[in-house]
């Protein structure tokens, strides 16, 4: 087995860090509070998530895990809520039925797999929108202590219904009873007041981690190259945990120098298109800026005349709409006290390697 995993929870023994982090959910969770979880992507927030539900005495409380990500309506709310009812089996199938009836949806089986699949492609909007509170009712009354996680909440703010938020927030006030932890990516769209943010995991106890790890596979390594790695991927978890994850499955030996340099340069060529499309997706001077951008690395003042004539940028002005209309898509972000720099770290290498 990989331990370095990219996409799924493996166990304690293989999540990295996050032990303050994790303190504070769980302290939420034992406290009926409510709390929203923030930061920009792949970070580990879910995987953060699925680490503090594993924690918890099953005994005494039942968690609830919902990815909103790609869902556009209520009506696709409701059907992730009603799918995950009836993955956790907290009651009957002939109850379950009857809250489906109600909100126009059926249950049903594939014919070829058997696999259950509930149908909501025949459904009445305004009635999927009354009966939503019925769903949430279920959970309340058939779990002990329900802990109800939505990842990527805030898809909520697209969605096609006006004020859906609105909507979903005032039936969660009705039930008390259940912890409610949201969690997302866009600060601007998570609007709650106890809010947790989550940043790069310290490069020390980064480090400390994958020691351990690598000792425990008795993986010979040169500690340097673990720097290395963590110095290019800035910490930031989803890339750091797909370079480790891909110089461990192609060391045979030792983890050196030269297993890094044939990895990351295998890495950056895998995306090199990824960084190049993006001349082709973005206005002129956003393009350019983003370059100017990866070339500096971080940069703190980029409204600054120094550096719109450092690259040949256009007036501060309006490179300082090109940087916000950047954050907006999520092609840049804010490091802390480091500045700007780009959310992809692939992207970011790849166009120092172009552009110098």
């Amino acid at each position: 087995m990989n331990p370095f995993s990219v996409k799924t929870y493996q166990g304690p023994e293989y999540f990295f860090d996050r032990e303050k982090e994790t303190g504070k959910l769980l302290d939420a969770i034992h406290s009926e509070r409510n709390l929203t979880l923030f930061s920009h992507r792949r970070f580990g927030k879910t995987m953060l998530i699925q680490h503090v539900f594993r924690k918890l005495d099953k005994k005494t409380y039942q968690p609830f895990f919902i990815d909103l990500f790609a869902t556009r309506s209520l009506v696709q709310f409701a059907q992730k809520l009603s799918e995950v009812l009836y993955d956790k089996k907290i009651m009957h199938e002939s109850r379950l039925n009857k809250i489906l009836g109600s909100l126009g949806a059926s249950l049903s089986f594939d014919p070829i797999s058997g696999n259950p699949k509930i149908n909501f492609s025949l459904v009445n909007r305004e009635n999927v929108i009354r009966s939503l509170p019925e769903l949430f009712r279920s959970i309340r009354d058939h779990s002990k202590n329900a802990v109800i996680a939505f990842d990527e909440f805030q898809e909520v703010a697209g969605y096609e219904e006006d004020n859906a938020e609105a909507t979903i927030r005032t039936i969660m006030q009705s039930f008390p009873e259940i912890t409610f932890l949201f969690s997302g990516s866009k600060k601007s769209l998570m609007k709650e007041i106890l809010m947790m943010e989550l940043h790069e995991i310290d490069r020390e106890s980064y480090a400390r981690e994958v020691f351990s790890i690598l000792n425990k596979y008795n993986k010979a390594f040169d500690p340097d190259v673990i720097y290395r790695v963590l110095d290019m991927t800035y910490c930031h978890t989803g890339f750091t945990q797909m370079v480790f994850s891909r110089i461990y499955s192609e060391s045979e030996e030792t983890i050196d120098h030269n297993l890094f340099e044939q990895v990351w340069s295998d890495i950056l060529e895998d995306h090199k298109s990824m960084a190049r499309e993006q001349e082709f997706l973005l206005p002129a001077l956003q393009w350019k800026t983003l370059i100017a951008i990866a070339r500096e690395e971080f940069v703190k003042a980029p409204q600054s005349r120094e550096f719109s004539l450092k690259y040949n940028l256009s007036s501060p002005s309006s490179v300082a709409r090109s940087v916000q209309a950047l954050l907006d898509k999520g092609l840049i972000i804010e490091s802390g006290e480091m500045g700007l720099r780009l959310y992809n770290v692939l992207i970011q290498k790849n166009l120092q390697r172009i552009y110098g």
